[in-house]
Protein backbone atom coordinates (compact mmCIF):
# COMPACT_ATOMS: atom_id res chain seq x y z
CA UNK A 1 0.00 0.00 0.00
CA UNK A 2 1.52 3.39 -1.37
CA UNK A 3 1.80 5.99 1.84
CA UNK A 4 1.11 9.64 0.97
CA UNK A 5 3.69 11.97 1.52
CA UNK A 6 6.67 9.99 2.52
CA UNK A 7 9.63 9.33 0.27
CA UNK A 8 11.27 6.04 0.00
CA UNK A 9 14.39 6.46 0.11
CA UNK A 10 16.41 3.80 -2.06
CA UNK A 11 19.99 3.25 -0.83
CA UNK A 12 22.64 1.54 -3.25
CA UNK A 13 26.18 -0.29 -1.75
CA UNK A 14 28.21 -2.06 -3.77
CA UNK A 15 31.02 -2.75 -1.06
CA UNK A 16 34.34 -4.27 -2.26
CA UNK A 17 36.93 -2.51 0.02
CA UNK A 18 36.79 -1.36 3.99
CA UNK A 19 36.53 2.19 3.12
CA UNK A 20 33.57 1.93 0.99
CA UNK A 21 31.76 0.43 3.98
CA UNK A 22 32.94 3.46 6.19
CA UNK A 23 32.05 6.49 3.96
CA UNK A 24 28.40 4.66 2.79
CA UNK A 25 27.86 4.79 6.74
CA UNK A 26 29.02 8.63 6.46
CA UNK A 27 26.54 9.09 3.91
CA UNK A 28 23.86 7.45 6.04
CA UNK A 29 25.04 9.30 9.20
CA UNK A 30 24.30 12.74 7.13
CA UNK A 31 20.31 11.84 6.05
CA UNK A 32 20.05 10.87 9.66
CA UNK A 33 20.94 14.48 10.49
CA UNK A 34 19.63 16.63 7.76
CA UNK A 35 16.08 14.56 7.39
CA UNK A 36 13.43 14.56 9.53
CA UNK A 37 12.48 10.82 9.91
CA UNK A 38 8.72 11.58 9.46
CA UNK A 39 8.98 11.96 6.10
CA UNK A 40 11.15 9.22 4.62
CA UNK A 41 11.68 5.11 4.95
CA UNK A 42 15.37 4.30 4.15
CA UNK A 43 15.82 0.86 2.07
CA UNK A 44 19.09 0.17 1.76
CA UNK A 45 20.22 -2.60 -0.86
CA UNK A 46 23.59 -3.91 -0.27
CA UNK A 47 25.50 -6.70 -2.08
CA UNK A 48 28.19 -6.84 0.47
CA UNK A 49 28.60 -8.72 4.51
CA UNK A 50 32.09 -8.59 4.09
CA UNK A 51 32.17 -5.18 4.74
CA UNK A 52 28.84 -4.38 6.49
CA UNK A 53 27.80 -1.08 7.73
CA UNK A 54 28.14 -0.77 10.95
CA UNK A 55 25.59 1.71 13.14
CA UNK A 56 28.17 2.10 15.87
CA UNK A 57 26.59 5.31 17.56
CA UNK A 58 23.18 3.89 17.22
CA UNK A 59 21.37 6.46 15.35
CA UNK A 60 21.21 5.15 11.82
CA UNK A 61 17.27 4.86 10.57
CA UNK A 62 17.56 2.04 8.33
CA UNK A 63 13.84 0.65 8.30
CA UNK A 64 14.36 -2.52 5.72
CA UNK A 65 18.09 -4.22 4.76
CA UNK A 66 18.30 -6.19 1.64
CA UNK A 67 20.89 -8.13 0.53
CA UNK A 68 21.66 -8.01 -3.49
CA UNK A 69 24.38 -9.86 -4.16
CA UNK A 70 24.61 -11.12 -7.66
CA UNK A 71 21.82 -8.23 -8.50
CA UNK A 72 23.18 -5.61 -10.96
CA UNK A 73 22.67 -2.15 -10.03
CA UNK A 74 19.86 -1.86 -12.19
CA UNK A 75 18.35 -5.01 -10.67
CA UNK A 76 18.79 -3.42 -7.03
CA UNK A 77 17.30 -0.44 -7.83
CA UNK A 78 14.32 -1.47 -9.51
CA UNK A 79 13.75 -4.36 -6.27
CA UNK A 80 14.08 -1.46 -4.37
CA UNK A 81 11.38 0.67 -6.39
CA UNK A 82 9.19 -2.44 -5.59
CA UNK A 83 9.35 -2.63 -1.89
CA UNK A 84 8.71 0.86 -1.84
CA UNK A 85 5.94 2.48 0.35
CA UNK A 86 6.06 5.99 -0.34
CA UNK A 87 4.77 7.76 -2.95
CA UNK A 88 7.99 9.25 -3.83
CA UNK A 89 11.12 7.78 -4.61
CA UNK A 90 14.01 9.09 -3.92
CA UNK A 91 17.65 6.88 -5.42
CA UNK A 92 20.73 7.61 -3.51
CA UNK A 93 24.23 6.73 -4.41
CA UNK A 94 26.66 5.65 -1.20
CA UNK A 95 28.61 8.51 -1.85
CA UNK A 96 26.18 11.66 -2.27
CA UNK A 97 26.22 13.59 1.03
CA UNK A 98 23.40 15.56 1.42
CA UNK A 99 22.28 18.81 4.05
CA UNK A 100 19.73 20.68 5.38
CA UNK A 101 16.22 20.77 3.97
CA UNK A 102 17.31 19.07 0.71
CA UNK A 103 14.39 16.53 0.67
CA UNK A 104 11.65 18.81 1.24
CA UNK A 105 13.20 21.39 -1.37
CA UNK A 106 12.83 18.72 -3.90
CA UNK A 107 9.59 17.30 -3.16
CA UNK A 108 8.92 21.08 -2.96
CA UNK A 109 9.02 21.26 -6.93
CA UNK A 110 6.15 18.08 -7.59
CA UNK A 111 3.95 19.63 -4.99
CA UNK A 112 4.28 22.92 -7.01
CA UNK A 113 3.61 21.10 -10.19
CA UNK A 114 7.00 22.03 -11.41
CA UNK A 115 8.09 18.77 -12.28
CA UNK A 116 7.85 15.07 -11.92
CA UNK A 117 11.34 13.98 -11.23
CA UNK A 118 14.03 16.10 -9.77
CA UNK A 119 17.96 15.97 -9.61
CA UNK A 120 20.24 18.27 -7.81
CA UNK A 121 22.81 20.37 -8.91
CA UNK A 122 26.63 18.88 -8.76
CA UNK A 123 28.64 21.70 -9.82
CA UNK A 124 31.00 22.87 -7.23
CA UNK A 125 30.19 26.55 -6.56
CA UNK A 126 31.94 28.96 -4.70
CA UNK A 127 30.45 30.36 -1.27
CA UNK A 128 29.56 33.78 -2.74
CA UNK A 129 27.99 31.87 -5.14
CA UNK A 130 25.84 29.66 -3.16
CA UNK A 131 25.03 32.26 -0.56
CA UNK A 132 22.94 34.02 -4.05
CA UNK A 133 21.64 31.10 -5.14
CA UNK A 134 20.25 30.76 -1.57
CA UNK A 135 17.81 33.51 -1.42
CA UNK A 136 16.40 32.19 -5.24
CA UNK A 137 12.71 30.94 -4.89
CA UNK A 138 12.13 27.66 -6.75
CA UNK A 139 11.18 28.62 -9.96
CA UNK A 140 14.25 30.73 -10.60
CA UNK A 141 17.01 27.76 -9.47
CA UNK A 142 15.32 25.63 -12.27
CA UNK A 143 18.93 25.48 -13.79
CA UNK A 144 22.48 23.56 -12.75
CA UNK A 145 24.20 19.94 -13.79
CA UNK A 146 22.10 17.76 -12.85
CA UNK A 147 23.62 14.81 -10.15
CA UNK A 148 22.77 11.40 -11.37
CA UNK A 149 23.64 10.62 -7.48
CA UNK A 150 20.39 11.35 -6.25
CA UNK A 151 17.42 10.94 -8.08
CA UNK A 152 13.80 11.97 -6.64
CA UNK A 153 11.04 10.85 -8.55
CA UNK A 154 7.06 10.01 -7.83
CA UNK A 155 6.56 6.49 -8.11
CA UNK A 156 3.64 7.38 -10.49
CA UNK A 157 6.47 8.75 -12.92
CA UNK A 158 8.35 6.24 -12.29
CA UNK A 159 6.30 3.24 -13.15
CA UNK A 160 5.88 5.02 -16.47
CA UNK A 161 9.34 4.80 -17.54
CA UNK A 162 9.04 0.93 -17.03
CA UNK A 163 11.84 1.12 -14.78
CA UNK A 164 15.66 0.80 -15.06
CA UNK A 165 17.07 -0.98 -17.85
CA UNK A 166 18.37 -4.13 -16.15
CA UNK A 167 20.72 -4.77 -19.30
CA UNK A 168 22.67 -2.07 -18.98
CA UNK A 169 26.01 -2.13 -16.23
CA UNK A 170 27.45 1.40 -16.13
CA UNK A 171 25.10 3.85 -18.28
CA UNK A 172 21.56 3.15 -16.72
CA UNK A 173 20.92 7.02 -16.24
CA UNK A 174 21.87 7.71 -19.66
CA UNK A 175 19.02 5.03 -20.84
CA UNK A 176 16.47 6.46 -17.82
CA UNK A 177 16.92 9.95 -18.91
CA UNK A 178 15.65 8.91 -22.78
CA UNK A 179 12.94 6.95 -20.77
CA UNK A 180 12.12 9.86 -18.87
CA UNK A 181 11.53 11.71 -21.79
CA UNK A 182 10.03 9.36 -23.79
CA UNK A 183 6.74 8.54 -21.03
CA UNK A 184 6.63 12.27 -20.38
CA UNK A 185 7.96 12.21 -17.23
CA UNK A 186 8.94 16.13 -16.36
CA UNK A 187 13.04 16.37 -15.10
CA UNK A 188 14.47 19.57 -13.75
CA UNK A 189 17.81 20.08 -12.66
CA UNK A 190 18.05 22.63 -9.74
CA UNK A 191 20.49 24.34 -7.46
CA UNK A 192 18.16 25.13 -4.75
CA UNK A 193 19.70 21.68 -3.30
CA UNK A 194 22.95 21.08 -3.40
CA UNK A 195 25.06 17.83 -2.83
CA UNK A 196 28.44 16.64 -2.50
CA UNK A 197 28.77 13.63 -4.62
CA UNK A 198 32.51 11.98 -4.62
CA UNK A 199 31.31 10.51 -7.75
CA UNK A 200 32.25 7.15 -9.24
CA UNK A 201 33.29 5.15 -6.39
CA UNK A 202 31.90 2.56 -7.44
CA UNK A 203 33.39 1.66 -10.84
CA UNK A 204 37.04 3.21 -9.28
CA UNK A 205 37.80 -0.22 -7.69
CA UNK A 206 36.90 -1.99 -11.00
CA UNK A 207 38.48 0.78 -13.02
CA UNK A 208 41.90 0.12 -10.98
CA UNK A 209 42.07 -2.99 -10.27
CA UNK A 210 40.02 -4.96 -13.23
CA UNK A 211 40.03 -2.30 -16.14
CA UNK A 212 39.61 -4.85 -19.08
CA UNK A 213 35.77 -5.68 -17.51
CA UNK A 214 35.46 -2.03 -16.88
CA UNK A 215 36.08 -1.75 -20.26
CA UNK A 216 33.92 -4.82 -21.80
CA UNK A 217 31.34 -3.91 -19.61
CA UNK A 218 31.28 0.31 -21.22
CA UNK A 219 31.18 -1.03 -24.86
CA UNK A 220 28.46 -3.63 -23.70
CA UNK A 221 26.32 -0.57 -22.93
CA UNK A 222 27.28 1.44 -25.84
CA UNK A 223 26.14 -1.32 -28.05
CA UNK A 224 23.16 -1.24 -26.32
CA UNK A 225 22.38 2.24 -26.61
CA UNK A 226 23.12 3.00 -30.04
Amino acid sequence: MVKPDLTSIIFTCFIQEPWQAHMSTAVLENITRYTNPRDYELIVMSDSEKFPIRDGYKVLKIDRYERTEGLSYAQSMNRGAKLAKGEYLCFFQNDVFVWYYWLEDLKEYVLRGLADCVMPDQIPRSFENVEKIKILDFEEAMFGLGDDGLLFITKEAFKRTGGFNESLSILQMRDFNERMDNNGVRQINTCKVLVSHIGNTTNLNRMYKQPEQYDTLMRSDVGILV
